[in-house]
């Protein structure tokens, strides 16, 4: 369904054509035309306001049982296609006027795939004005002194080029994670002052979260970027470095005229290190051409600046992607932060988006929860009431009472141990896992330790489960070392008399 919702993104809020949309999601454009045809006559319009399981009944309805599809004549195909000016998509067509019923242009590529013996096709590939950003990770490094500690930390350098106009921007960050390759992102963005169709990456962890030749899996992060700047991710597949000639080639030529230019400089910060580099930056986009007139900075102002699509309204907000389940409690559990999402929701997997001021919790397409972040650590529940059941209750059965009546069942302290912690908080759920905690100790420990604990922590007034652990351990080491050293006795083993005399008898 993320396959269909990016189809009708890209073809009625982006307006790319059919061809540009299969590019972009890897699929074939018969599949993006069926897609799009079906959400016509289903009246679906952009943006979409059903969850995926709605849109795939309305998009693919209950079908009566299918006749399987004539197959195509591979034999056929492999000669016709010894003929000059002889397509795979003319010879479909052909099958499809004779087969209405037949396979599908994927399908029918698939069958004469496996027919061939050997073929390779080799594409060259012409760069369009403003159709293109090819980003990645100079191989070499940059660094600087911190002048606190002295220590030397290297500067991780971003280029990334417009290929028609070869115009490069090139930034340097302390890592490559994923905050930083976002933030390189929108800085090219704006730095070039419009944005690119298509984004071309490689497979690194921060942009493909799972490589595949046809259909690989985009970091959520990045592909919400992509969609706020109007571009479309396509990584070059991997180890086809021609996919990304140009970046490849600009990436080498920023290490030896700006990496290696100042590779006898000092620096003792990320922002000098920037700042080197934006005055390098500037000499080689002005540098004339040796073989054309003007430079990079003229090609690019005529070739690809008039063709960029323009910046959206505002920068976009880094945000975090995290997949988590709903727990008994109905919350979600961010960086050790709990958010509650509506009691009904429990057990479900979810999507939680973080930015900087806001947690949102997804499920099945659509959001469910909506919190300001937490940042304090003495308070990591954030609660609503619209989100609880009847009398605050927690599902699946877990209550006040159900707590009290196990800890009743170990003792007078624990009972009062766990009747402290559930009126510790706003909402007494937001207490049940430190008493699930607790009651995951009594599986180990006897009652005797358990209300020896329970004890303890009554008389210091600490009522959490982090110290209820410290002291049931301490106490268990101390009556661990209390034990004396019992010596048994037995009627095989020989004392000293049997080894008096020291001799040895013949």
């Amino acid at each position: 369904m993320s396959k269909v919702r990016e189809i009708l993104r890209l073809k009625y809020e982006v307006n790319l054509s059919l061809r540009e949309i299969a590019q972009s999601i890897s699929r074939g454009k018969t599949t993006v035309s069926e897609v799009i045809s079906r959400a016509e006559k289903a009246g679906i319009t952009w943006p979409i306001e059903m969850n995926d399981s709605q849109l795939l009944a309305t998009l693919y309805p209950p079908m009566e049982g299918k006749k399987s599809a004539p197959e195509p004549d591979v034999e056929y195909i492999f000669r016709e296609m010894k003929k000059k000016d002889t397509t795979l998509q003319l010879l479909w067509e052909e099958y499809k006027v004779n087969n209405p019923d037949g396979l599908m242009y994927t399908q029918y590529c698939e069958r004469y795939k496996h027919f061939k013996k050997q073929n390779k096709i080799y594409m060259h590939k012409e760069h369009k004005a403003g159709e293109e950003m090819e980003v990645d990770w100079a191989g070499s490094t940059m660094e600087f002194i911190d002048p606190s500690s002295g220590e030397i930390i290297p500067a991780n350098i971003f280029v990334a080029v417009l290929p028609a106009s070869a115009y490069p921007f090139v930034y340097a960050f302390t890592d490559q994670k994923m905050p930083s390759w976002i933030d390189a992102h929108v800085r090219a963005f704006e730095f070039f002052g419009g944005v690119p169709k298509v984004t071309v990456p490689d497979n690194t962890k921060t942009a493909v979260i799972k490589t595949d030749r046809i259909d690989p899996t985009l970091n959520k992060t990045y592909l919400e970027m992509a969609r706020h700047y109007n571009t479309t991710i396509i990584p070059a597949r991997a180890g086809k470095p021609k996919d990304k000639a140009a970046d490849e080639s600009m990436v080498g030529f920023v290490s030896r005229r700006i990496i290696a230019g100042l590779r006898n400089s000092q620096f003792f910060s990320i922002a000098d290190i920037n700042k080197a580099i934006r005055e390098e930056l500037f000499k080689l986009i002005n540098q004339p051409f040796q073989k054309l007139d003007g430079n990079r900075l003229s090609a690019f102002e005529m070739v690809d600046k008039p063709s960029l699509q323009p910046l959206p309204g505002f920068k976009y907000e880094y945000a975090d992607w995290k997949d988590s389940r709903v727990q008994f409690n109905y919350h979600v559990d961010y960086d050790g932060f709990f958010y509650s999402v509506h009691y009904s929701h429990v057990g479900r997997v979810c999507a939680i988006r973080v930015t900087i001021n806001t947690v949102e919790v997804f499920s099945d397409g659509l959001r469910i929860a909506a919190h300001p972040r937490n940042y304090n650590k003495y308070k990591r529940y954030s609660s609503l009431p619209e989100h609880m059941p009847e009398a605050h209750k927690a599902v699946s059965g877990w209550s006040n009472e159900r707590f009290l009546s196990w800890a009743e069942t170990v003792g007078p302290h624990t009972r009062q141990v766990i009747k402290c912690i559930l009126e510790s908080r706003e909402y007494a759920v937001q207490s049940y896992r430190a008493c699930m905690g607790i009651m995951r100790y009594s599986k180990t420990y006897s009652k005797e330790i358990m209300e020896a604990t329970s004890n303890e922590v009554i008389e210091k007034n600490t009522f959490n489960f982090k110290y209820f652990g410290i002291i049931i351990k301490q106490i268990t080491k101390t009556i661990a070392e209390k034990s004396p050293e019992i010596i048994i006795q037995n009627d095989n083993v020989r004392g000293s008399s049997s080894y008096e005399g020291g001799g040895i008898n013949a």
